[in-house]
């Protein structure tokens, strides 16, 4: 049993060197999920209390969705 909780405590601190060594994209990522949410919100509002052209609503959002994109990259990176 004692072999066994080395074992993974052995592989624990495998990946948290392995983590370590690459870029810590944390904040970056927030930041930008962050005004994904913001664009979103502001789109949405734009949607439902604008005119009858949506256009500009719709730009907003797929300008947030832009950012949501760049924040899933940096995720699988």
């Amino acid at each position: 049993m004692n072999k066994e909780e080395l074992s993974l405590e052995e592989q624990v601190e495998r990946i948290r060197k392995k983590r370590a060594g690459r870029h810590d994209s944390t904040k970056v990522r927030a930041i930008l999920n962050a005004l994904f949410l913001v664009l979103a919100a502001i789109g949405l509002a734009m949607y439902f209390f604008g005119g009858k052209n949506h256009m500009p609503a719709l730009v907003v959002i797929a300008i947030g969705m832009v950012f949501k994109v760049i924040e899933f990259v940096l995720r699988l990176l």
